[in-house]
């Protein structure tokens, strides 16, 4: 587990700490909290070089975090006081909130479960060959709801099942199993309580979305918005040559279908002039041909 450090400081330590965070929160325009919670020192040091290029991770105590917010002079700069960090630390940036949260995601990494963990998500023994020869292991499978059987002198998973649901602590025997099977359940990395940007507060829940998903709605918004103000006749600088485009097109018609021919429309005037004719006298021959 991460340990705040130093753990001993004088006054003139804890000052100058203090004046490092203050002045970091009023240089930086997006200052988060992240939790460190039972995040090893190994893999922090780690984050933390990988995170270099556009973060500044800095931790200490709490009060003396609590302390360097208060001095800071930024509007509603206090609000970060309201984490529910366990072990929290400065994470401070150029990048927006969104744009920080993804990348702090993107830098987890999976981890293999020792036993006391809390699952992240629902763990699911998967379907097909696990390689393992038959023993103990066959037993401890089936345990777990999985459906199975050997073949080929290797235990396959037949049906799969949920071997400890999203929530649940990890035992030492699920840990077990979960290795021989070689899956590693649990994300290690950084992870962001909450977010201050131009006096805004943004939560974990508020930056975690899909951005992918974000851009197809935005188009798909942007498409429907593009459609009504033409329909609607309401002119635009974007929609401006469609509008014109489709106006110019009825003119045509109505010059062409009504008799009403310019210089644009003479020869397909003529043309549609013709070819109604022909139907008429078509028409004519049949009528004609029944008497």
């Amino acid at each position: 587990m991460v340990q705040p450090t130093p753990k001993r400081m004088n006054r003139a330590q804890k000052e100058e700490k203090v004046e490092e965070f203050r002045e970091k929160i009023e240089r930086y325009p997006v200052i988060g909290i992240l939790d460190m919670h039972n995040l090893p020192a190994k893999q922090l040091q780690q984050i933390k070089k990988d995170m270099k290029d556009f973060a500044d991770v800095k931790m200490s105590r709490k009060t003396l975090m609590s302390i360097a917010i208060d001095q800071a002079e930024k509007e509603e700069i206090e609000s970060l006081k309201e984490n529910e960090a366990i072990q929290p630390a400065f994470i401070f940036s150029d990048k927006d909130p969104f744009q920080l949260f993804s990348l702090i995601k993107q830098n987890k990494t999976s981890a293999a479960a020792q036993g006391g963990e809390t699952a992240p998500n629902d763990i699911e023994v998967p379907e097909g060959d696990t390689g393992i020869g038959p023993g103990p292991m066959l037993g401890k499978l089936q345990q777990t709801g999985a459906q199975v059987q050997v073949d080929d002198g290797t235990i396959h998973v037949q049906s799969g099942a949920v071997m400890v649901e999203k929530g649940e602590t990890i035992t030492r025997d699920d840990a077990e199993v979960l290795s021989q099977l070689g899956i590693e359940p649990l994300e290690i990395g950084l992870d962001l309580d909450i977010a201050y940007s131009e006096g805004d507060l943004f939560t974990a829940e508020q930056l975690d979305i899909d951005t992918e998903q974000y851009r197809s709605d935005v188009e798909a918004a942007a498409s429907l918005a593009f459609n009504l103000s033409v329909n609607a006749g309401f002119v635009t600088e974007r929609n401006a040559p469609t509008i014109i485009g489709q106006a110019n097109a009825k003119a045509r018609n109505v010059s062409i279908s009504q008799g009403l021919p310019n210089e644009e429309t003479i020869e397909e005037s003529i043309s549609y002039a013709a070819s109604s004719a022909r139907g008429l006298e078509s028409q004519l021959d049949l009528e004609e041909d029944e008497e």
